[in-house]
């Protein structure tokens, strides 16, 4: 199993993004109330390109779980560039449904441990969301803050937490 937030090689580097690791307690802690979480499957891997440090991959994953107690599903996709042998900088997009018609799209971005040649992952970092439907839009103009695991298996674990930091 990855160590949430630490790569080994001096100061948690999320403690900057409002993310901080409690040693502890072995836990993460975070600025804000949660209002998502849900669990998937990586369905869909490729190499996008060759860098000077590493593979650029791309992932789809598709989980179900709620966002603002509201049961939904999601299909996303990111790419992750290696910028150390088990530091990585990803980018995504992706798109929540519910049963009831609410969509909202979202944009994110952040920093995760893991390497190249495993499935397993931990990425912490901020997403925005955009969405017209009633029950979402709250969601507008919000960040949020994520934290997203993948095991060994390719399953994945998603929690979102409302930003309640000053910007």
């Amino acid at each position: 199993m990855l160590p949430h937030g630490r790569n080994g090689y001096g100061p948690d580097p999320l403690s900057r993004c409002g993310v901080y690791h409690d040693a502890d307690q072995e836990e993460l802690k975070m600025s804000g109330e949660l209002i998502g979480e849900s669990r998937g499957k990586i369905i869909g891997t490729r190499v996008v390109e060759l860098l000077e440090t590493g593979p650029k991959i791309e992932t789809t994953d598709q989980s179900t779980g709620k966002l603002l107690d509201i049961e939904s599903q999601d299909v996303s996709t990111a790419w992750s560039v290696w910028r150390s042998p088990d530091i990585f900088y990803a980018e995504g997009i992706g798109v929540t449904t519910s049963k009831d018609g609410e969509m909202a799209m979202y944009t994110g971005s952040g920093i995760g441990i893991g390497g190249p040649g495993s499935p397993e992952t931990s990425f912490h970092g901020m997403i925005l969301f955009r969405s017209s439907t009633p029950k979402w839009s709250r969601l507008n103009g919000t960040a949020v803050m994520v934290e997203y695991t993948v095991d060994a298996d390719g399953n994945t674990h998603s929690r979102l937490w409302e930003w309640k930091g000053r910007f």
